[in-house]
């Protein structure tokens, strides 16, 4: 079976204030932190590979003694995601360390590729939404998450935050199918905002 890319953000592993904050419908972190790995690793196979854009845990220390623990709990999270080839789109929880980036296949502040399964737009993946972007005005794609579902989705642009897809990860095909049956803005143009509906994956 050919293996296939997914795309996700915001999980805030470990952030127990992300409960309420975003509604999520767990007891602790730890029941969310379980919910959220078993979500990804039930869909993601060992070969597939996972773009995370940002903010995989919440705010931790990253210095001194409690930051050596805090690289050891990113560790031992990574290393439960089943497949092989994580990687990430830092977000402002993420810090600048070598010892945080050594624990992803590759860590970017922006990534933007061509080609997905249906189509070759530009994929502009941030971790912030942003109003303007590489290729915009060509048709280009535009995935971000730190909004948490409450920011009005720009033109071709969606959020692939957790609180948005029923806290698992999404196909990038899906979500790619689903933005390039929008109009790309014409040049100069404000792009029309909205929210479009979803259902969770199955």
């Amino acid at each position: 079976m050919a293996s296939q890319v997914w795309v996700t953000a915001d999980t805030h592993f470990g952030h127990e204030a992300a409960i309420g904050l975003f509604s999520r419908p767990v007891r602790d972190a730890r029941e969310m932190d379980e919910l959220m790995l078993e979500r990804i690793n039930v869909h993601v196979r060992k070969r597939d590979r996972l773009i995370h854009l940002g903010d995989f845990t919440g705010p931790m220390m990253w210095s001194g003694d409690e930051g050596k623990e805090s690289l050891a709990r990113v560790r031992g999270l990574r290393d439960r995601i089943r497949c092989r080839h994580v990687e990430l789109v830092r977000g402002n929880h993420d810090p600048a360390k070598r010892g945080f980036a050594r624990i992803f296949h590759a860590v970017h502040d922006i990534l933007s590729f061509r080609g997905w399964g249906g189509g070759d737009e530009r994929i502009v993946c941030c971790h912030y939404p942003m109003r303007s972007w590489q290729g915009m005005w060509n048709g280009a794609l535009h995935l971000y998450g730190h909004a948490h579902g409450a920011a009005p989705e720009e033109g071709r642009s969606c959020d692939v935050g957790v609180d948005c897809w029923d806290l698992g990860p999404v196909p990038l095909d899906r979500v790619c199918h689903m933005l390039a049956s929008r109009p790309a803005p014409a040049r100069g143009a404000t792009a029309n905002a909205g929210q479009p509906s979803r259902t969770a994956l199955p």
